[in-house]
């Protein structure tokens, strides 16, 4: 059903409204980031207000039988979030009232307005790709969320700029809309670009070139990657349902219309990436880690591609006399990457580039065939490349910077691109005590582009972080008053997750010098890079020392499927496996007697007796990034992105199992956080601007 067909249905209570239809809540007219199943869960107590709602009301409603979830932790981290949203108590509660191992009730006072919108339509969330926009490329929420971890499966967006591109051809933007845009896609006649927004009104827009108003043909959220059909009356896009946990193939006509739905499948993580083949019989899209293809003609599927364990094909293109596609193998991991072609028949795809580095979104085929242009930071910061479709050496598009997704007219010589850039830096927040502040916070290292994942040596005199200043995504150190800056690598690729060692005399690091991420050591100051041997042709990294300087912790995918912890000697010999149910960054306690970690798939902290024995969640409340904690010996200090704009600095004691606010940040926060040795000092790195915006490119040739 359309949605200018259906009636918005209004909640109301005190200064809060719930729109159920849309799956918004605002307070004082603002809104309120509470998405996906923590909304649905609210309005489902909403709609029984004043009424007991069993845990198995909402699981049969949330988390139905065919949902693989951890359901108590689930519910408890919705719960958790619905209180953090309206500012409630657990304890002394105004509006969500827990009724111990029954459930909840709603107990503020609620006006409902009168509409013919269902219950099950509430609750529509936010594009659940913002965490997994790394395999894709793709812009989300118009935030440094959008920063990728290296080597957890979450792509790297931190090599962005804030100069301009400075082009000998005519550049122009295409729209004068506000907020993030990207998927730019040009029509058969060449005449318009269809893209998404990410702005108060997301959806998907055509607009022409040149023209003034674009018209908006969508308003879901999850929707992405529009491509038209080869004569230009209709429009196939992605729709993502985080509901259903769903992936759709949707068409709209190219005037706006009536939404059709081509096929659904489960979704897994899968990107969006949508193109429709020049001969209109065919639609390529991404399920299961490969290429298929959607018959216009029956609706059936095939398979194009069959990637190897471990990696995964994305980013499908065809080419312009529909014969073959262009797409981009890579790592499950992440961060490496290179461009293939295959046969639309199928067979051995070729590769065309072996440079082991990232792809930013799909390539585009020049109109004559004989080219391919790709997105890829392969020598310093993202920008576009050309290659010969039957292999050869990559060229640089001269002039622009800062470039992904590219997209090429079919007629007229024009190029559009997704121009990005942002700045992120580190800043300080002083503590009096254990719990409490000690002034707001201040910048403490700025520069240029992308500074994250800091780390205080042992005696507190100095810290280490990644940069991208100098064009890679390099390890470097500075005094802990933000002097004496210095680069500790060179290795001009992409290093982080930097980690002193207990004595101060060493760096860990993780680096990606071919197909797989690897752990290194650097002596400070002065010395070189050497590798540690861990698990040849897998994806090793986040390294951590155990107190007594005699071990490194690491993540790896050795043994395939999810990753886990292991440990390796500083002085040689074979790793030892620490999880089996999940691991990636770890913590010894201070006493030695357990270890901290957490996982990539599942926010939170876990640990375990560090002579063995069974796993323990410690903090299963807020959404806790993989690297933005930091383990003291009386709690955890930790970023609570609940909301990612203006998210928390948090404290979780040990003794009372209590959370207590340390800073409220006004900026986005980013994916790294630190405390000095003497507990009087936070550090933590904080996105300062991200703006995107596609460009058109005239006389491109």
């Amino acid at each position: 059903m359309d949605d200018g067909s259906r009636a918005a249905k209004i909640v109301r209570f005190g200064i809060f409204e719930a729109d159920l239809q849309t799956g918004e809540l605002r307070k004082n007219g603002l809104k309120v980031p509470l998405q996906g199943q923590p909304f649905q869960v609210c309005a489902i107590l909403l709609q029984h207000s004043g009424k007991l709602v069993t845990r198995e009301e909402l699981r049969q409603k949330v988390w139905p039988e065919d949902t693989f979830v951890d359901f108590d932790h689930a519910l408890n981290t919705a719960i958790a979030k619905i209180r953090i949203a309206l500012g409630d108590d657990a304890d002394n509660p105004r509006f969500v009232e827990t009724l111990p191992r029954r459930g909840y009730r709603f107990i503020g006072p609620v006006d409902k307005a009168s509409s013919q919108a269902s219950p099950e339509q509430a609750g529509v969330s936010k594009r659940l790709f913002e965490i997994l926009a790394a395999r894709v490329g793709w812009i989300a929420v118009g935030v440094t969320l959008l920063l990728l971890l290296s080597g957890v499966g979450i792509r790297w967006f931190f090599r962005k700029s804030a100069e301009s591109p400075q082009l000998s051809d005519e550049v122009l933007p295409v729209s004068g809309l506000p907020g993030a845009q990207a998927f730019p896609a040009f029509s058969p006649d060449s005449n318009q670009v269809a893209f998404i927004t990410e702005n108060q009104n997301p959806g998907i827009y055509t607009t022409l070139i040149g023209g003034e108003k674009p018209l908006r043909l969508t308003s879901d959220p999850g929707d992405s990657s529009p491509t038209w059909s080869p004569d230009g009356q209709q429009v196939a896009f992605s729709r993502l349902d985080p509901k259903s946990k769903s992936m759709s193939i949707c068409l709209i006509p190219a005037l706006g219309g009536t939404e059709h739905r081509l096929y659904t499948f489960p979704y897994s993580g899968s990107s969006p990436w949508l193109n429709w083949s020049p001969d209109g019989t065919v639609l390529a899209f991404v399920e299961n880690r490969r290429i298929e293809l959607f018959s216009i003609a029956n609706s059936t599927t095939r398979p194009l591609t069959s990637p190897p364990d471990q990696d995964l094909d994305d980013a499908p293109s065809f080419s312009p006399d529909a014969g073959k596609v262009a797409f981009v193998r890579e790592s499950v991991a992440g961060v490496i990457a290179d461009l293939f072609v295959v046969p639309v028949t199928g067979g051995e795809p070729k590769r065309l580039t072996f440079d082991n580095r990232d792809i930013y979104g799909p390539p585009a085929w020049t109109p004559d065939g004989r080219d391919i242009v790709f997105s890829s930071p392969r020598r310093g910061l993202p920008t576009l490349w050309r290659i010969s479709a039957s292999g050869g050496t990559p060229r640089p598009v001269a002039g622009v910077v800062m470039a992904s997704q590219p997209s090429i007219s079919p007629k007229g010589n024009q190029l559009a691109y997704v121009h990005e850039f942002g700045n992120v830096n580190l800043w300080r927040v002083a503590l009096k005590d254990e719990k409490h502040p000690q002034g707001a916070p201040a910048s403490v290292i700025s520069a240029r582009r992308y500074n994250f994942r800091p780390h205080f040596s042992p005696d507190g005199k100095r810290i280490a972080f990644e940069s991208d200043r100098s064009g890679y995504s390099e390890i470097w150190a500075c005094d802990s008053d933000g002097s004496n800056c210095g680069q500790l690598t060179s290795l001009r690729g992409t290093a982080g997750a930097a980690r002193w060692s207990p004595d101060g005399h060493f760096i860990a690091f993780e680096f990606h010098p071919k197909e797989h991420s690897e752990i290194y050591v650097v002596e400070v100051p002065g010395g070189l890079p050497r590798l540690v041997t861990t698990f040849p042709g897998a994806d090793n990294g986040a390294p951590s020392w155990s107190r007594d300087g005699q071990w490194i912790y690491f993540y790896s995918d050795r043994e395939g499927g999810r990753l886990q912890l292991w440990k390796v000697a500083v002085n040689g010999g074979p790793p030892v496996q620490i999880t089996r149910n999940g691991g990636v960054f770890a913590a010894e306690s201070a006493d030695g007697s357990f270890l901290y970690y957490s996982k990539f798939d599942v926010p939170g902290i876990w640990k375990m007796p560090l002579d063995g024995g069974e796993e323990t969640y410690v903090l299963d409340q807020p959404e806790v990034d993989s690297y933005s904690w930091a383990l003291v010996r009386n709690g955890i200090y930790f970023l609570n992105q609940t909301n990612p704009l203006k998210p928390n600095i948090e404290f979780f004691e040990f003794a009372t199992g209590k959370r207590i606010l340390i800073s409220s940040l006004d900026k986005s926060g980013g994916f790294g956080l630190t405390v000095s040795p003497d507990g009087r000092s936070i550090v933590f790195d904080q996105g300062e601007f991200f703006e995107s915006t596609i460009m058109l490119v005239k006389n491109f040739r």
